[in-house]
């Protein structure tokens, strides 16, 4: 085959992917379109023909605004849907019963919080590890006393890595793949049939021809536009185990393609793992320039940490089939590592909701800086309450610093990224924007004794509307590492200043305050 006829089979693969990823958003358009439209319909009707009947669902607006604010939600969710129901009292609550509601499905929701509970079970806390850590650690007591309060237990014992790019995690992710004896899972919002998932995708197949058990766990909306059909099948028919995370076309008149799987997660025997912002296709790798420069991080855990990201893939694992994981204890960690520092590897959901862990995890720890905490994220969307703890820190002489990207991958969001800039840079912290390209990394970093990495934005959609994981590291090299890369992260952005933030357009600033208004709701 020539390289015009291997270029021409490669172009009209990928316009055959598109094509089916077109026809399947449209399918799911189609019918949030129908559902708006059919609402629209009913709320003019009802204006037009039953003015008494319009004004009982105005009253029912009302009562249902004040129901809604007694909710144990997030208080910038509520205001947006408070605002449109009082506004549209037909249309809107019509939209919030079928949109606005809670993840709770009898079909879906109980299934998951079965499978989250089986999981949870099997994480308990080592009380000797734990009085290990108070030993070295008492003044971080606090925020391991928080995570164990949401099941998710400390660690040593364990081994980590860090990558500040995404084509030297991948590569080093190869190495431990083909080791593999037992088993392999992988977790990813992204699935891309490219380069990078081309070469990963030999090595599982060689590996479960060898009898290693495979499962490939993945996004429907995240892969909808990266995977050619039949994925599933194919694999199946190598011996991997797959299966697909919330399937656009279910549950649209519940707009539950909304709730999506992100988490990243690589467990290879039980004893080594993956996370971070990475997924499997090729921008993540710097293989072409989507926008620029992809700059991403993850971080490699081996020895005893590693159970906990096994058991948030078996969570979300079963949450798409019908039974949960028999045995447990055929996937856990057989080597201990040797201690660098300690880990707590924690994940969130809506399943989990109204808690929410990964917000109050970084809640704390903003609360908890004492000289500096420096957060990188491709997303700034960020309730009262987080705006508020980050202003009280700098304004209380904590150096704050927050590195948002110079390139944007969705227009719509990076006016409402960019609205937080001037309250947050009137009250001292120091916002950056990544110069060379798209920075998709999600860390914190804080007083040269904790860091935070995983698959966490800094949006309403990772802490309320996704299932999230990330691994909480304190003492040991791993935060240094994180520190020395953030630093370095600084070198090549510009610092935004609050002149700059005055001069924007006013066209621009009215855009950034109605996107903001309802950005929980984007």
């Amino acid at each position: 085959m020539t390289e015009r006829d291997q270029f021409d089979l490669h172009h009209g693969s990928r316009m055959n992917m598109r094509l089916n990823a077109v026809t399947r958003t449209a399918v799911c358009a189609l019918g949030v379109i129908l559902q708006i439209a059919l609402t629209f319909l009913i709320t003019w009707r009802l204006r037009q023909h039953a003015a008494y009947l319009y004004t009982a669902f105005e009253l029912l607006g009302i009562v249902a605004a004040i129901l809604m604010v007694s909710q144990e939600k997030n208080a910038s969710y509520k205001m947006a849907w408070v605002l449109f129901v009082l506004l549209m009292p037909v249309f809107g609550l019509i939209l919030y019963l079928m949109w606005g509601h809670s993840f709770e499905h009898p079909r879906r929701d109980r299934p998951m919080r079965q499978a989250f509970q089986a999981g949870y079970a099997q994480l308990s806390q080592d009380e000797e590890a734990l009085n290990r850590f108070i030993g070295k650690h008492p003044y971080r007591l606090r925020t391991a006393r928080l995570l164990m309060h949401y099941n998710f237990p400390l660690y040593d014992q364990t081994g980590s890595e860090y990558f500040p790019v995404g084509e030297v995690q991948f590569e080093r992710m190869k190495q431990d793949l083909r080791q593999a004896r037992k088993f392999i899972f992988m977790e990813y919002f992204i699935i891309g049939e490219n380069r990078v998932w081309a070469e990963i995708h030999e090595i599982l197949r060689e590996r479960a021809a060898h009898g290693v058990e495979v499962r490939v766990l993945y996004d429907d909306a995240g892969s909808l536009f990266t995977l050619k059909d039949g994925f599933i099948q194919r694999l199946t028919a190598e011996g991997i185990q797959c299966q697909v995370f919330g399937p656009v076309q279910r549950y649209v008149a519940n707009l539950y393609l909304n709730y999506r799987n992100h988490q990243k997660i690589c467990v290879i025997d039980g004893d080594v793992a993956y996370t971070g912002g990475t997924n499997l296709d090729d921008e993540y790798a710097n293989l072409y320039p989507k926008h620029g420069h992809w700059k991403d991080t993850a971080v490699r855990l081996s020895g005893l940490g590693v159970w906990s990201l096994t058991v948030f893939f078996l969570q979300m694992w079963d949450s798409t089939r019908e039974k949960v994981t028999g045995d447990y204890a055929l996937y856990r960690p057989t080597r201990p590592a040797r201690s660098d520092g300690f880990v707590q590897p924690l994940s969130d959901g809506p399943a989990n909701n109204p808690g929410n862990p990964g917000q109050a995890l970084y809640n704390q720890m903003i609360h908890d800086a004492g000289r500096y905490i420096y957060m990188t994220t491709p997303y700034l969307v960020i309730d009262d309450t987080m705006v508020d703890a980050l202003c009280r820190a700098a304004e209380s002489g904590v150096d704050v610093r927050i590195v948002t990207p110079g390139q944007y991958d969705h227009w719509y969001v990076y006016p409402v990224t960019r609205s937080y800039y001037g309250q947050l840079i009137r009250s001292g912290v120091r916002i950056y924007e990544y110069t060379p390209g798209f920075i998709h990394a999600k860390m914190v970093v804080s007083d040269d004794d904790q860091a935070l990495v995983g698959t966490f934005n800094m949006d309403y959609r990772s802490f309320y509307l996704h299932f999230e994981d990330a691994v909480w590291f304190c003492g040991g090299s791993m935060v240094d590492k994180v520190k020395d890369d953030v630093l370095k992260i600084f070198e090549v952005s510009h610092e935004v200043t609050l002149p700059e933030v005055n001069g924007r357009p006013l066209y621009y600033k009215a855009m950034a305050a109605v996107f903001r208004l309802f950005a929980p709701m984007m």
